[in-house]
């Protein structure tokens, strides 16, 4: 029974140290400058005014796009292109805080390209100008800049790495620059955790809890994370699950779902793992498998997929395992990762059982040891501890011990106490199995000295975090009385400031009050003063007034004497005009039968013809004044109503012969001024004379159509006809009959145009502008004058 445990145990313990193994290459989660989300930071960007708050922001963006960058060649460009835009323009300003950050962004993007010489160089130049400024802040970055160029994997340059961060948290913690100081607390736990010290690691986390608390930051799943990743490598499996199931609601408190949730799942999954819960662990790792895709990260992916597929081997569902060690597969064709993907099948293989499969990979797996060099140590503790774990299975005792003996012979500095009771365990089973009971017994002994000595670590551990937690929380407790104790004599301050500006503002407005008083008093002397003056003046002023208003009632009773006469007037102006208007008409009918009588005592026909003619010129004027005589208007005459009467004469005096000659009209209703109606009416006399003398011939049939249109202060006048049309040497400009000649006149006196058409029958067109009255009685004036 205690063999099957152990050998149960020895397979978990290589399971877990293959998994360390390939956890290595997943990144560690960077922490900005806590400058906030990456979109708020571009809005900001985009609502600076140039200057250092402009630089600030670019500087912000640049450090979100690298915290971001996954190590991807063009986004670490892009924002490396914002720290040379900032350097510039921090340069041209001699802004030194934005120099510094500039370069030091600069510093960082070279490191991740994995260009560290050049990075350190620009740190270096970045601190000495930091130094010449005795810029604090700017020292400490640069400080970190320099320990981003070295790498972790290396002991010395770990060191030198941890040693520089130090010095940063502590200029930093110095300066009591909260925001950077939070940052640089996170990344100093991290390299205290790569150097073992994991104690001091996990103090630093707790101060970076206490400062993201003052800070009010809430995003601190990050270094729950990182607490429950140290608890769980010491073997503390309830504060490891305990810190994750915190870092994991925190996260989606924030809203965080980026590759920092998918390590949090991940690592939760290898604590259930740890404690053999395989079915615990499966979901949290599918969550982070998800993650991982989504970001398409090689390293995320085949870490998550490895823990995954353990997980289903181990529940017996290695059908399932097979299809995610495939896809890890995929990410590595050659060299380390190609060999650890090898021990992954190995390692699956063996503990399905499925040895025939799992031979191949064995003998892979010992090619590719081979061609690894000498000195990596961790990857041949691995590598050997898998082979002779598969030969144990498979009984083939010499090679499991050949195995065991050559993991054994490897610096005892390179092996870790997991190592050495995975071996020790292997070595038990061995001499179990060929009956060696005192060696089996004594490395069982071993085995238990060195659980035993991890568990002391562990109950170490749990002890040191209580008391780091119990520190914390004093530290906290104590921060919250200073606080009470500081709002209670902020409230006590501001209490006695309240009474004194009280007090003194009473005195003011006492003051205030005893001056308007006086003031008052002063005034209503100077004012009763000024009001006997005043009186004085106003009753002198009531006896002018009263002569005033004696004068205004006689004027106003001379307004209303002259407004009746006014009145009486303007009756009289009318019936004047009204009669001179009956008279004109008479005289104007008794010259349109003067006209008659003559015509019938000649013999000439041209004679009679250009006596009517005459007559019906008249007729358009007489109408006129028998229209104004007719209605109120002594100005404006109907226009609608003018033209049916004058065509309608014309009609009778002109188509004698019964000529079916039909007549229509299209006129808007207006009033026209009498300056502009007599033009009109000749000239629409004139028109429809020579349509009735010359459009039809031959007494034929037709058509006179008559348009009269007001258009935007304008009126259009056209007589058409469908008659035969002019003649072919009709030409207007030598026209100079009488008639062509009135209507040229006329429409130069309305200050109108003229035009003929010819096309189908003739078409004279005149449009002119409507006067206003006051406006066409000056223009009649002047007319009148020039005539």
């Amino acid at each position: 029974m205690l063999t099957m445990i152990l050998r149960k145990s020895r397979k978990i313990n290589y399971l877990l140290i293959l998994l360390v193994l390939f956890s290595r290459p997943i990144k560690a989660q960077r922490n900005g400058a806590n400058d906030g989300p990456e979109s708020l930071l571009w809005k900001k960007l985009d609502r600076s005014k140039e200057g250092p708050d402009k630089i600030r922001a670019r500087l912000a963006v640049g450090r979100a796009i690298l915290y971001r960058s996954g190590d991807k060649a063009e986004t670490i460009d892009s924002a490396m292109n914002f720290g040379v835009m900032a350097e510039r323009e921090s340069r041209k300003i001699n802004f030194h805080e934005g120099v510094i950050n500039a370069v030091v962004l600069r510093s960082i993007c070279f490191s991740q390209k994995r260009k560290p010489a050049i990075g350190l160089k620009l740190a270096q130049e970045a601190l000495a100008f930091s130094e010449k400024v005795k810029n604090n802040n700017g020292i400490a970055e640069s400080y970190m800049a320099i320990a981003e160029s070295f790498p972790v994997h290396i002991p010395d340059s770990l060191r030198l790495k941890t040693f520089y961060y130090h010095k940063a948290t502590a200029i930093f913690r110095q300066e009591r620059n909260m925001n950077r100081l939070a940052a640089a607390l996170e990344i100093d736990a991290e390299m205290c955790f790569l150097a073992n010290e994991k104690t001091q690691a996990i103090k630093l986390l707790f101060e970076a809890l206490n400062v993201n608390e003052v800070l009010g930051n809430k995003a601190v799943h990050g270094i729950y994370w990182m607490i429950a990743r140290t608890s769980n490598g010491l073997g503390d499996y309830p504060d490891a699950v305990k810190y994750s199931l915190l870092a994991i609601r925190t996260a989606e408190a924030v809203g965080d779902s980026t590759l920092k949730l998918c390590s949090i799942y991940h690592n939760l999954a290898t604590v259930y793992m740890n404690m053999t819960d395989y079915r615990q662990a499966l979901p949290y790792s599918l969550k982070a498998l998800k993650i991982a895709r989504r970001y398409k990260d090689p390293d995320y992916i085949t870490t998550v997929a490895y823990a995954l597929a353990i997980q289903y081997t181990r529940l017996d569902e290695f059908s399932k395992a097979l299809p995610l060690l495939a896809e890890m597969e995929k990410f590595y064709t050659e060299g380390y990762g190609k060999m650890v993907v090898t021990g992954c099948y190995l390692n699956n293989l063996t503990w399905a059982r499925q040895f025939k499969e799992a031979a191949i990979y064995a003998e892979t797996l010992k090619k590719d040891l081979a061609e690894l060099p000498p000195d990596s140590y961790n990857e041949r503790i691995v590598c050997y501890g898998i082979l002779a774990n598969y030969y144990l299975d498979t009984r083939q005792i010499d090679m499991a011990y050949h195995y065991a003996d050559l993991q054994a012979a490897i610096p005892a500095g390179n092996r870790t106490p997991l190592n050495n009771r995975a071996r020790e365990r292997i070595y038990y089973s061995l001499d179990s199995i060929r009956g060696d009971f005192r060696s089996a017994f004594n490395h069982y002994q071993q085995v238990q000295r060195i659980i035993d000595s991890g568990l002391n670590v562990t109950k170490a551990y749990q002890i040191s975090l209580l008391q780091i937690e119990s520190d914390t929380e004093k530290k906290n407790m104590q921060i919250e009385a200073l606080n009470k104790q500081a709002l209670a004599k902020d409230n006590i301050l501001k209490r006695n400031q309240l009474v004194q500006k009280v007090v003194i503002l009473g005195c003011v407005m006492l003051a205030i009050i005893t001056a308007l008083v006086y003031s008052r008093y002063r005034l209503k002397q100077r004012s009763n003063a000024l009001l006997l003056k005043q009186k004085s003046e106003i009753d002198q002023q009531n006896v002018e007034l009263q002569l005033l208003v004696g004068d205004k009632n006689q004027l106003i009773c001379d307004k209303d004497e002259l407004l009746l006469e006014k009145d009486v007037l303007l009756k009289d102006k009318d019936l004047l005009i009204k009669e001179v208007n009956h008279r004109v008409k008479n005289n104007l009918q008794i010259v349109m039968n003067l006209l008659q009588s003559q015509s019938a005592y000649m013999a000439n026909e041209s004679a009679q013809q250009a006596i009517l003619e005459g007559q019906n010129r008249v007729r358009s004027i007489a109408l006129i004044h028998n229209q104004l005589f007719k209605t109120d208007s002594v100005t404006e005459i109907d226009l609608a109503c003018y033209i049916a009467d004058l065509v309608h004469s014309l009609d009778f005096a002109v188509n004698k012969e019964g000529t079916k000659v039909n007549i229509r009209f299209d006129i808007d209703a207006m009033m026209l001024d009498v300056s502009q109606a007599i033009p009109v009416g000749i000239i629409l006399n004139e028109a429809v004379t020579n349509a009735f003398k010359y459009a039809f011939p031959g007494h034929s049939a037709g058509e006179i159509r008559i348009t009269v249109k007001k258009i935007a202060g304008q009126i259009r006048m056209c007589i058409s006809d469908n008659g035969v049309g002019l003649p072919n040497d009709f030409r207007l400009e030598k026209a100079n009959s009488l008639g062509m000649t009135l209507i040229r006149g006329l429409a130069g006196q309305l200050r109108g145009t003229f035009h003929i058409i010819d096309r189908e029958g003739v078409t004279i067109s005149i449009e002119f502008p409507v006067l206003i009255p006051d406006l066409a009685m000056v223009t009649a004036g002047a007319e009148t004058e020039n005539v």
